[in-house]
């Protein structure tokens, strides 16, 4: 079964942030696919015994789309940590190296095109990079991130869904 590039990578160094007890940031868009895409990956780092130092969704009003330089100021003060980002980050070149210059060890899960070249994040996972050959495209960043997760918790993942569902409340 063809997996998405750098999945598994990319779940291995979670594994490894939470088992060092190492600052973990989730930095997800504002929109609805970002936002479940944090909590989902946020549930997964849990039932890992990890934690989340900071979920952060920037103002697209007043910050734009994507990692902000105004955000990452705001969040110097964190580093060293995992910045991990959901639903965004694949088209911010620049923004990826000052966070690169500040410290932050950047992880991309995204699911959008890459127009203009690949940040220099640590690792990328993204179904839509030229030389992925993950059979599926089309994507919500949503569906990327659940992948990660069950990459992340393996055979757990049923035992997980189980917990998060009793446990959910409208």
């Amino acid at each position: 079964m063809h997996k998405i590039k750098n999945i598994e990578k990319a779940a291995e160094r979670i594994r490894k942030a939470v088992a060092n007890n190492e600052r973990i940031i989730l930095y997800g868009d504002s929109d609805l696919d970002g936002i479940s895409s944090v909590v989902i990956l946020e549930e997964a780092i849990k039932s890992l015994g990890g934690k989340i130092d900071v979920a952060f969704f920037p103002d697209r009003e007043n910050d734009g789309y994507g990692i902000n330089l105004r955000a990452l100021e705001m969040l110097k003060d964190r580093v060293p940590a995992l910045f991990i980002t959901l639903d965004l980050g694949i088209g911010n070149i620049e923004e990826v190296e000052a966070a690169n210059k500040m410290g932050f060890e950047v992880i991309i899960i995204d699911h959008h095109e890459t127009l203009f070249g690949v940040p220099k994040a640590a690792i990328i996972v993204d179904p839509k990079q030229t030389d992925d050959g993950y059979p599926f495209k089309g994507l919500a960043n949503v569906g990327v991130t659940f992948n990660l997760c069950m990459e992340i918790l393996g055979n757990n993942i049923s035992k997980i869904l189980k917990t998060v569902s009793m446990n959910w409340q409208p």
